[in-house]
């Protein structure tokens, strides 16, 4: 399939050899697939970036029906566990305590029974202060009560009160066992995965066109990056602006959607049909339990902070690559952060930004200079890299109601840090659809209809002239770990 490298619109009637063959309604006939990419790449090249085009990279995760779809997160077995108690000889530890001195005995209660006999566990100061469980649990309601020593050879060595007052929390080190005859060690840990659900959510959209639409035409040109050639297609206006609105429609459910499920699992707004409405959560909602902050002055320090509060422990240094995606405010926000910052390390870089300009029509200019340059990426410390991506949804004007007070609208301002690498070895952030259903699009023909051969003897489903077209939609979105996503978000948006 040819891809997309330039796009501009054009009238039909400045190019030649008009013919139905490339018109999108018979593609549509022909090819659902391939004209449902090119009117994605046709989307973006006139109206800008969006959420699809972002996801388009990736494979499209298809299910074999339209129930609820369900992944599971897998989580690290190792965790750490707050400290219930601390105890002498059964009596509560006081601040005078010297607690494990000249290798004396002592208890630990923990909420759970994760610990086991042999194990050496350790507190807030880690190896400063070892201990050694030197018994197996005793159960005491609903918690668990284990026999300590500290895993030391200084008799003089206590753990200080402050180290092992109510929620302190411990993990496990490993077990050291004598050389001969020894009995036991640790227990492996297991935690089960966390299942993630969503829904499917089904979009339609109706319009009645006019026969004499099919009339009014518009071409789109496109090139062959493997030939050069250039080769267009068309379609009549009505149509464009059908599948303009629809793909509009998906990326506003994709970003924005919000799961419509109760409490007890059920659906309570119904359609007129009598049966419910199912919709599920987009990227936004799924974004929401991760990692949200709102901000007055955005900063290159911050922004490093929070990615490698994203980055550490959860992905390889070589994978710390993250798309923000923002409106053109927050563009100019990046750069400036950017253009700030660099001001430490380097003069401005001077020599890329100057260049040769043109003269202004009219004005005589011996030697015409330019100067400028914008920040789109920051690679950081610890292999991060971020890559700026405008969305052209954040500056919407009619949907982004709410004004900045630098100017334009507040949503343009906001910074969505999405890690589109692998989680598992899947897409983090990934579309969903039913096997075989990317778009359903189907028309009633009437008189005329832009789907048939011009002056072709064909049925028709009425005598009007004009036709309907339906289109419909089944789908969602993955975000598989939100854990590694982000959201700054200027402060005039906080819901306080």
């Amino acid at each position: 399939m040819s891809q997309l490298s330039f796009l501009q619109m054009t009238d039909a009637s400045a190019w030649k050899g008009l013919t139905t063959e490339n018109h999108l309604g018979a593609i549509w006939k022909q090819d659902p697939h391939k004209v449902s990419d090119l009117i994605t790449k046709i989307q973006a090249a006139n109206f800008g970036n969006n959420i699809d085009t972002m996801l388009a990279q990736f494979p499209t995760l298809e299910f074999s029906d339209e129930r609820d779809y369900t992944w599971e997160l897998s989580s690290p077995a190792v965790e750490n566990v707050a400290l219930v108690e601390a105890r002498i000889d059964g009596t509560a530890v006081v601040a005078t305590d010297e607690a494990g001195k000249n290798f004396s005995e002592f208890e630990l209660v923990f909420p759970i029974d994760y610990f086991d006999d042999t194990q050496v566990i350790v507190g807030e100061r880690n190896e400063l202060y070892p201990v050694l469980i030197v018994g197996a649990g005793i159960p005491e309601g609903t918690n668990m009560v284990y026999t300590c020593r500290l895993n030391t050879g200084d008799a003089d060595l206590f753990i200080p009160f402050e180290e092992i007052v109510s929620g302190k929390r411990f993990s496990g080190e490993y077990s050291p066992v004598e050389a001969k005859f020894s009995e036991t060690g640790h227990q492996p840990r297991y935690k089960g995965n966390i299942t993630m659900r969503n829904a499917f959510t089904h979009l339609r959209m109706k319009k009645v066109t006019p026969g004499n639409m099919t009339l009014r035409k518009m071409g789109t040109k496109l090139q062959d990056p493997r030939s050069g050639k250039n080769f267009t297609v068309w379609q009549d206006y009505e149509s464009f602006v059908f599948d303009r609105e629809f793909r509009d429609d998906i990326n506003r459910m994709l970003m924005y959607g919000t799961a419509n499920r109760t409490e007890d699992g059920g659906y309570e707004v119904a359609g007129k049909s009598g049966y419910k409405i199912v919709q599920g959560a987009g990227i936004r909602q799924q974004m929401e339990a991760a990692n949200t902050e709102f901000y007055n002055d955005f900063s290159i320090e911050d922004l490093t902070e929070r990615l490698l509060d994203l980055s550490e422990g959860k992905i390889s240094g070589d994978q710390r690559k993250f798309v923000m995606r923002t409106g053109e405010r927050g563009a100019y926000l990046f750069h400036k952060a950017l253009e700030e910052f660099s001001q430490l390390y380097t003069p401005a870089q001077e020599q890329m930004r100057i260049g040769k300009g043109k003269a202004p029509a009219g004005v005589s200019v011996s030697k015409p200079m330019g100067y400028g340059g914008q920040f789109v990426e920051y690679i950081g410390p610890n292999g991060i890299e971020v890559t700026l991506s405008i969305d052209s949804m954040y500056g919407n004007r009619d949907r982004n109601k709410i004004q900045h007070p630098d100017g334009g609208v507040a949503e343009s301002y906001r910074f969505d840090i999405m890690d589109v690498g692998t989680s598992d070895g899947q897409p983090n952030i990934q579309k969903v659809s039913v096997t075989g259903m990317p778009i359903i699009h189907k028309y009633v023909a009437g008189l005329r209809n832009p789907f048939d051969p011009a002056g072709a003897v064909t049925a028709v489903g009425n005598a009007v002239d004009a036709w309907e077209e339906h289109k419909m939609y089944i789908g969602g979105v993955i975000v598989r770990d939100p854990s590694k996503t982000a959201s700054f978000i200027p402060n005039i948006l906080s819901h306080q």
